[in-house]
């Protein structure tokens, strides 16, 4: 199958690669601190899982500036723009993965963890740069919000599995027995993109190209892409995107463990509402997950129908009452029943939000420039995303250890994305096609 050829094998190779990416950061994020909260015999504070989670992000926060003009700079004649650089990526990330195998007890050793999450997370942007490019690429233009929908649903089932799957097995079995299912899946999933070319006359593997007669392209040079990366910034609505991504998750709201209000989840829940290990993992592995990929799909069809820049503001705002709502409901929150129900409605809202947040970046990016320029606004997303994560405990302190006061700070972070927005409508005119546009 080819790419630029099938419409079910572009939405097929995007899904299986953001599963592939969404199993092993969930497998950290969530199953993993979510066994170190319930250890009876470590007491892990919400300081540690925030260095935890900043080792892991730092390549998603810095290593993307330099990977985005990498894979623009250096592509392959023979095996596609793209492809090498994902499947490159993806055997790092199996592994680094492996290499996980030589930590006996990783509880006792967060420095080793954390310097293991930290390498591998550089083969995980890699791939990440890598797919979110070739989305670029491949993708016609009334696809790109249905398509992101559908990426991210996949990327949530990914998340299901490794919370619920590798969750239950890390708990009954240990860090190892989890490892060892997972690494399987890992590679069952990279063999989509080994055989699923870009274009006729690609080549599986390195060698010369079989179609001389095939149009080949010229990969641009780093002066080339700095170039044209001031130019497509010097538009308006490029700007306000490079603003948006960097505020958008400071607050919390899309379920990714990072943000105000997503890092306290596990010990609101485990150690302020006394629920087990086991039952934080399935609310969060499964129901939540489930509940994020329905935000997810139903965004991407709303997106697709009414322009993603106007179904994320309607649904920023929606999502932004609803963290206000939570927080004065405060005496409600010792009703397991009521707030499984209000997190998983506030979970779909935020996941409308994801779904058109990632399509409407997309759509402002320059084809030639879409590992770089997509990059950057995904940098900016990731910084904002662990500034909320770092400073969540020193707010959590601020407002007297009290959550739902945390849940306002939170709220107060999610208007200045409303705020944004508008602006950013404002500034979304026609330009020239050299330029981000609304369109790709």
């Amino acid at each position: 199958m080819y790419l630029n050829e099938s419409k079910l094998s572009r939405y097929g190779t995007l899904c299986a690669l953001y599963f592939f990416q969404g199993v092993p950061w969930a497998f950290i994020a969530v199953a993993f601190v979510t066994y170190l909260v319930g250890l009876e015999t470590i007491d892990v504070s919400d300081d540690q899982i925030a260095t935890l989670t900043l080792m892991g992000t730092l390549p998603w926060m810095f290593g993307k500036l330099i990977l985005g003009p990498l894979i623009d700079r250096y592509q392959s004649s023979s095996m596609g723009r793209r492809r090498p650089w994902i499947l490159g990526a993806q055997l790092g990330m199996i592994v680094t993965m492996a290499a996980f195998l030589a930590i006996d007890a990783p509880e006792e050793n967060l420095q080793a963890i954390g310097l293991f999450f930290l390498v591998h997370n550089i083969f995980a942007a890699l791939q990440d740069v890598s797919s979110d490019a070739l989305a670029v690429d491949v993708l016609e233009e009334n696809e790109i919000s249905f398509a992101n929908g559908i990426m991210f649903v996949s990327k949530g089932f990914g998340f299901m599995f490794a919370a619920l799957v590798l969750g239950g097995v890390l708990l009954e079995s240990g860090f190892q027995a989890a490892l060892m299912v997972q690494l399987p899946v890992l590679a069952l999933f990279m063999l989509v993109p080994l055989f699923v070319l870009e274009k006729q006359g690609d080549r599986r593997f390195p060698g010369p190209r079989q179609d001389a007669s095939v149009e080949e392209f010229e990969s641009l040079s780093f002066g080339e892409i700095w170039g044209s990366l001031m130019l497509a910034f010097k538009n308006k609505t490029a700007r306000w995107a490079l603003l948006l991504s960097s505020v958008v998750w400071i607050g919390g709201g899309m379920g990714a463990s990072m943000g105000i209000i997503d890092i306290q989840f596990p010990f609101l829940f485990q150690r302020g509402l006394g629920w087990s290990e086991e039952e934080y993992l399935a609310l969060k592995g499964v129901v939540i997950f489930l509940m994020t990929m329905i935000g997810f799909f139903i965004g991407g069809m709303l997106g697709s129908k009414f322009g993603s820049h106007k179904i994320m503001t309607y649904a920023v705002g929606l999502g932004t009452v609803m963290t206000i709502v939570w927080s004065l409901l405060r005496a409600n929150w010792t009703n397991p029943d009521f707030m499984q129900f209000y997190w998983m409605l506030w979970t779909i809202v935020w996941g409308v939000v994801g779904a058109n947040l990632i399509a409407l970046l997309m759509s402002v990016t320059t084809s030639d420039l879409g590992g770089s320029q997509f990059s950057v606004y995904m940098t900016g997303i990731n910084f904002g995303a662990i500034l909320g994560t770092q400073v969540s405990p020193a707010v959590f302190d601020l407002v007297g250890e009290n959550y739902p006061n945390l849940f306002l700070v939170g709220a107060g972070f999610q208007v200045i994305v409303l705020l944004v927005l508008i602006g950013m409508g404002k500034s979304m005119v026609p330009v020239e096609d050299s330029t981000p546009t609304e369109s790709k």
